[in-house]
């Protein structure tokens, strides 16, 4: 395990459509079948502009280049400066944060808004998905609320999610589809691996994700055809938690209106006890994922880098 932060070398990530009539989105080969550990490291105990730096529940890649925005639960983003140079994980990270305000320029902590969910729109705009409302909304870079968007009419209403704190968990948007979005657990009254993938344009696609234990739904990313679905298990003995990536063709299942994909266990040794939640996808069929760690009043966030081949 390495713990790096020195500076990372930037190279410009290309922004694409995303459109399914796309083979692959720009700037990213296609994605293998095969998951590898490259490489993990651990921040924690940080403070930025007074901040504890963590509790990252999403990620972006960053569109100026060279690493990735991290949407916090705090209320903030972070531009994290990442490389993988070399079979190592670098980050560079932010010496500043861009609080997210609402429409009168306040923060929206302050306005109960959760940072859940994000996807990173073809213009450069982030859109966030808040639990509490719930609430779809688009921030510029900075962290400044543009605008708000309509959710699936699936997941409109609270009172469908299984608990308060079930809420929408993942974003993704493509030309073709819209927004697309899940809950972490299934809705009220469904059996416990039963989840819906809501698109705004595409309707519902039914998500049988079979298993003996409940999965978690923690994020989700599309490139081209490859929809993309960071999951985890939590062991009913142990506690321990198990994240999974599931890869599945994105337009296969919007033809049948159903999916199961194909469900990938991410290693990462030595750590059962992250809670990853955000996603991003890199140059060179890299991925990040990050986790959501506050614990007994410590923030820790592990970073892992995967490769698909």
């Amino acid at each position: 395990m390495s713990p790096h932060c020195r500076p990372a070398r930037h190279s410009r990530i290309a922004l694409a459509s995303l459109a399914l009539a796309a083979p692959t989105m720009t700037g990213h080969a296609a994605l293998g079948q095969d998951l590898r550990l490259v490489d993990v490291a651990v921040v924690e105990d940080l403070r930025v502009d007074g901040e504890k730096f963590g509790e990252f529940s999403a990620l972006v890649a960053d569109p100026t280049g060279g690493g990735v925005i991290a949407v916090s639960d705090r209320g903030y983003l972070a531009r994290i400066g990442v490389a993988t140079d070399g079979g190592r994980l670098s980050l560079t990270l932010p010496e500043t944060l861009q609080v997210l305000t609402g429409p009168e320029g306040n923060p929206v902590r302050d306005a109960d808004f959760n940072p859940e969910g994000a996807a990173l729109l073809a213009d450069g705009t982030i859109a966030i998905v808040s639990e509490s409302g719930p609430t779809l909304a688009v921030f510029d870079q900075s962290g400044a609320w543009l605008r708000h968007e309509k959710l699936p009419t699936g997941l409109q209403d609270a009172t469908r999610q299984s608990s308060p704190k079930d809420g929408i968990e993942a974003l993704a948007w493509t030309e073709a589809t819209g927004f697309l979005a899940m809950l972490e657990e299934p809705a009220m009254g469904e059996p416990r691996n039963d989840h819906r993938l809501h698109s705004i344009r595409a309707g519902v696609i039914a998500m049988d994700l079979p298993g003996t234990e409940s999965i978690s739904i923690k994020g989700m990313e599309i490139v081209g055809h490859t929809l993309l679905i960071l999951e985890r298990t939590r062991g009913d003995a142990s506690d321990a938690l198990y994240p999974y990536l599931r890869r599945a063709d994105l337009a296969a299942c919007l033809a049948a209106a159903a999916c199961t994909g194909t469900a990938i266990p991410i290693p990462v040794p030595g750590i059962s006890d992250a809670d990853f939640e955000g996603l991003a996808v890199l140059p060179d069929s890299h991925l990040l994922i990050v986790s959501d760690d506050k614990i007994d009043g410590r923030v820790r966030s592990v970073f892992a880098l995967l490769r698909l081949e």
